[in-house]
C-alpha cells in the first residue's frame, strides 16, 4: 500500500471512531530539532556570551544530559536517525544531502512519526527536513500529517522576507503571509503554534526542526547590536582566537560572534513562545518536551574559524572530535520528570525508542534497532556504564575533514582515519579537549577498541 494512503487509513480511523485514546490522555510530544547548535551554545552547558535563559530554565525543570551525542557529524545522517532510530549508514545516508541528489529516506523505513500515528496522535512537521528533495520523500510521506516551512536543501537562503533568493530547493514555503524584515525563525515558531491550536482534540506529536542557528549568519539587526556592544565590553576590539588543527584547519577559540548570538538569542526567545503559549493553554504540564540538535557547532573551517566556538571541546561540524558530535539534549515533563543532571552517554537513535516508552506505546525493536529508551534514567535510574557509541564520517567535508569512524567505550574514544595516518586515542575523563594522543602508549586499547568499531561498522553497513 501506498505509505501516504496508508497513513491517512491510520489517522481517518482514529479520526472517526477510537476513544480510548482521549480518554487515556496521552501526553502530547514536543521536539525541538535545531541545526548546527553546539554543545556549549546554551548557558547552562557553560556559554557566557550567548544568552538563553529560556533553554536553560528547561535544562534546570528537567533532566540536561553532558553527554549526549549525534548520530553523525552533519545533519542528513543524524536526522535520517532521528526519524528511524537506526544508525544512519543503516539507511544509505552518510553526507549531507546535496542539491540534485535522489539520496532520500527509504520509504520503507517506519518513522517515528509513523509511530505516533498509528497510535491515535496528530503528528506535524515544521522547519528543515533534508531528508530527500523530490516530492514524495517529503514528511508527509513519512507519517507527518501537517507540514509547512518544509524547503528541498539543507539551509534557508535567507532568514529574512522572502526567505530565499531563487535558488532552487533553498527558499521556504508556507510562509507568504509576511513582510519585508520579517525573520525566518519567528515565522517558523509561528507555523508551530498554529499546529498546536489546531490539536485540542488529540494527543500531537511535533518536530519543530528550526533552520537557525545553520548559515547564513543572519540576525535581527537590533540583537546584533547588543551583541557588538557585548563583544566590545568582553572582548575588545581584537580578532578572535583561532586554534590551528588538523589538514592545516582552524577552530575558533571563543565564542564571540555578534550575529551568531543574535541567532541563538532569538532561538531561544522563539522557544520560549512555544513553550510559554503551552503553558497559556493549560497543555504544558501534559506535554514531554525535548531539545536537541543535529550536530555540533560551526567552530571549524580550512581558512578561518567557524561563527561559534565548541572550547573547550575539540574542533566543531564535520569532524568525529567531540566538538562535531557533542550535542545538547534536555528532556521536559512538569512532574513527571525530575530536574536532574545525566552524565549517561546517549545518541540521537535513543529518541525513537524512548519517546514511544515516555507515552505508554509499544516499542519497535525491529525499527529503532541502534536505540535505547531513556526512560529508566529519567525516572532517576543510571545509564549502561558499558554502552559503546560509535559514528562513520566516511566522506570529505568543506570545513577540511577527512574521512573518518570513531568510537566511544566509558571514556575511551578512538578515532580512525581511512587514510593511512596513525589512529588516534582519547581518555575524555582527563582529556575532555582531545589534545593528548595515548594511542602509542596504550596499544592493547587501540586494539580493543579498533576490533569493537569493525565489528559495529559490520553489523550496520
Amino acid at each position: 500500500m501506498h505509505k501516504l494512503f496508508r497513513s491517512l487509513l491510520i489517522s481517518s480511523a482514529f479520526a472517526l471512531g477510537s476513544t480510548s485514546f482521549a480518554q487515556e490522555a496521552k501526553p502530547n510530544i514536543l521536539l525541538f530539532f535545531i541545526d548546527d547548535l553546539g554543545w556549549t551554545d546554551i548557558g547552562v552547558n557553560g556559554s557566557t556570551f550567548y544568552e538563553t535563559p529560556n533553554i536553560d530554565a528547561l535544562a534546570a525543570g528537567g533532566v540536561n544530559f553532558t553527554h549526549s551525542y549525534s548520530a553523525n557529524p552533519v545533519c542528513s545522517p543524524t536526522r535520517a536517525a532521528m526519524m528511524t532510530g537506526k544508525a544512519p549508514q543503516r539507511v544509505g545516508i552518510t553526507q549531507w544531502i546535496p542539491s540534485g541528489s535522489k539520496i532520500g529516506l527509504p520509504l520503507s523505513e517506519e518513522t517515528i512519526g509513523e509511530a505516533f500515528l498509528e497510535n491515535g496522535y496528530r503528528t506535524g512537521y515544521v522547519g528543515k527536513w533534508h531528508l530527500g528533495k523530490q516530492d514524495n520523500m517529503q514528511p508527509q510521506y513519512q507519517g507527518f500529517e501537517y507540514t509547512k516551512a518544509v524547503n528541498r536543501a539543507g539551509q534557508p537562503a535567507s532568514f529574512f522576507y522572502p526567505f530565499g533568493k531563487g535558488k532552487a530547493g533553498s527558499s521556504v514555503p508556507d510562509l507568504k503571509d509576511y513582510k519585508k524584515g520579517d525573520y525566518l525563525t519567528d515565522a517558523v515558531t509561528d507555523k508551530a503554534i498554529e499546529f498546536i491550536d489546531q490539536s485540542d482534540k488529540k494527543p500531537f506529536f511535533l518536530c519543530l526542526a528550526h533552520y537557525a542557528v545553520h548559515t547564513p549568519i543572519q540576525a535581527p539587526q537590533p540583537l546584533v547590536e547588543k551583541y557588538e556592544a557585548k563583544k566590545l565590553k568582553l572582548l575588545g576590539k581584537g580578532k578572535p582566537g583561532m586554534i590551528e588543527e588538523k589538514y592545516n584547519t582552524l577552530s575558533r577559540a571563543e565564542q564571540g560572534d555578534p550575529a551568531y548570538a543574535a541567532m541563538v538569542e532569538n532561538l531561544d526567545t522563539n522557544i520560549g513562545r512555544v513553550l510559554d503559549h503551552l503553558k497559556e493553554k493549560g497543555m504544558l504540564e501534559n506535554t514531554i518536551v525535548v531539545f536537541t540538535s543535529d550536530n555540533g557547532g560551526l567552530a571549524h573551517r580550512k581558512r578561518e574559524g567557524g561563527p561559534t566556538s565548541n572550547a573547550p571541546l575539540r574542533s566543531g561540524k564535520a569532524f568525529t572530535y567531540e566538538g562535531g558530535i557533542r550535542i545538547p539534549t534536555i528532556f521536559s515533563w512538569p512532574g513527571k520528570i525530575a530536574s536532574a543532571t545525566s552524565e549517561a552517554n546517549i545518541i540521537t537513535m535513543d529518541m525513537y525508542p524512548t519517546l514511544l516508552d515516555l507515552a505508554g506505546l509499544p516499542l519497535k525493536p525491529k525499527q529503532h534497532l541502534d536505540g535505547q529508551s531513556l526512560k529508566a534514567i529519567l525516572n532517576g535510574g543510571e545509564g549502561d556504564e558499558n554502552r559503546v557509541l560509535a559514528w562513520t564520517y566516511p566522506h570529505i567535508h568543506g570545513n577540511g575533514h577527512q574521512p573518518s569512524d570513531a568510537i566511544l567505550s566509558k571514556d575511551w574514544k578512538l578515532i580512525r582515519f581511512e587514510s593511512d595516518e596513525p589512529s588516534e586515542l582519547y581518555d575524555l575523563s582527563n582529556d575532555l579537549g582531545e589534545r593528548s594522543n595515548l594511542a602509542k602508549q596504550n596499544p592493547e586499547k587501540v586494539q580493543e577498541l579498533a576490533k569493537l568499531l569493525d565489528q559495529w561498522l559490520k553489523e550496520t553497513k
